[in-house]
């Protein structure tokens, strides 16, 4: 730090304190704005990072499914050379191909069919079979989800190891329907996963081909990533690739799109004080200056330039904008600890206690980058407030200033 700007820091601070109560003032309206700022987004963040958590204790966030997907007005299919070019995508870790159909029992259950290839679906979807086993390829042989397995069971007389009937419905050259029955052997009931898939028929993927003539390329491909952090990325790279990517990841992606747009709303009415506190530190810096003409005439016929004067004003800015900044982080802080020891009990108690896992431990989260966010804002907005009273600081005439 040079001598100069040193000087004129400590004149800053010197002129600052001989107006303590303006100064306080200032400084309140800024710290208001701050913590009006951060306690909206914070309460905003504290509510994102809640659903998002509860989207993640409930879902498999690791799974993507692609799909047929448009690209540049050009249709994609998921063909064998389709599947490789995925399996080469980065942070994939497995992946299944699979083709979808529907079949009925003979009690009209409806029966969602996922055909794949037994080893590549169970290292993907982790499968787990509670009773009996995998089924094997080329077979027709077939594993239950656990809903699923447990209803046929207990109300169609389905056992495992014995035939079981199923109807697959057909169109004839007219269109009307008709349902073929083909037998499969059930073999297996899955462990339950909570999820779609205990409610499948999963089968060997070349005897659902058969079943689906005309069938061109697979339905979707089934795809395991490392991490969920890495899920974004993997989902971007399949639509370049001109498919489409869905999974319990976009759940995520649309509270963060929702909460983005509810943070910002709140965060503009709040931003209303932060316009107070800035008017205020041009109002007092205005007075500043009308209160110092004489002092700045002076300092300019004894050779400081404009840059000096506007320096000295500024520095003065800067000086409100960190006390404010300070104080406003402090604030929120505050605000936030009474919203989750205070209000967060109170909520709950008007809500009822099953809503206590939507809110978590904590109603109200601020990280380290909100809090340097609002330092800055603070800096930046007393320094943009007091650019004008610089400026006519710095355009007075010394000799008019001296004379004032």
């Amino acid at each position: 730090m040079s001598a100069m700007l040193l000087d004129h820091l400590t004149l800053a601070i010197r002129r600052l304190k001989t107006r303590k109560v303006r100064v306080l003032l200032t400084v309140l309206g800024i710290a208001i704005g701050i913590a009006a700022v951060l306690g909206t987004v914070s309460l905003g963040e504290g509510i994102r990072m809640q659903a998002v958590e509860t989207i993640r204790a409930s879902s498999d966030l690791t799974l993507i499914e692609a799909t047929p997907g448009n690209l540049d007005g050009t249709s994609y299919l998921i063909t064998p050379s389709s599947v490789e070019h995925i399996r080469s995508v980065p942070y994939v870790t497995a992946s299944s191909a699979i083709l979808k159909d529907s079949y009925a029992s003979q009690h009209q259950t409806y029966l969602p069919v996922i055909g794949a290839d037994d080893e590549e679906i169970s290292k993907v979807l982790d499968l787990r079979v509670e009773t009996g086993r995998m089924y094997t390829s080329g077979s027709a042989e077939a594993v239950l989800g656990a809903d699923l397995g447990e209803y046929l069971r207990r109300y169609e007389g389905m056992q495992i190891g014995s035939p079981f009937p199923v109807m697959v419905r057909e169109y004839d050259d007219e269109g009307r329907p008709r349902d073929r029955e083909i037998a499969i052997t059930p073999v297996g009931i899955l462990s339950p996963r909570d999820d779609r898939y205990d409610s499948a028929l999963i089968l060997d993927r070349e005897l659902v081909a058969a079943e689906k003539s005309g069938q061109q390329g697979f339905d979707a491909v089934l795809i395991r990533t490392g991490d969920h952090l890495e899920v974004a990325e993997v989902a971007g790279d399949l639509r370049e690739l001109g498919f489409s990517a869905g999974g319990a990841f976009e759940q995520i992606e649309a509270v963060n799109r929702f909460m983005d747009v509810v943070i910002l709303i709140f965060a503009i009415f709040a931003g209303v004080s932060l316009v107070v506190g800035g008017l205020m530190i041009a109002n007092t810096m205005m007075i500043s200056v009308y209160e110092q003409t004489r002092e700045i005439g002076i300092s300019m016929a004894l050779g400081a330039a404009e840059g000096d004067v506007m320096r000295m004003v500024l520095l003065e800015c800067l000086l409100l904008g960190i006390m404010g900044g300070v104080a406003g982080i402090a604030a929120s802080l505050a605000f936030s600890s009474v919203l989750n020891v205070v209000g967060r009990p109170l909520l709950l108690s008007r809500l009822g206690g099953e809503f206590s896992g939507l809110f978590g431990d904590s109603l109200s989260v601020i990280t380290p980058p909100m809090l340097i966010a609002g330092l800055g804002i603070a800096i930046v907005l007393s320094l943009l407030s007091g650019i004008y009273p610089a400026y006519r600081a710095a355009r007075l005439d010394p000799i008019e200033a001296m004379r004032s």
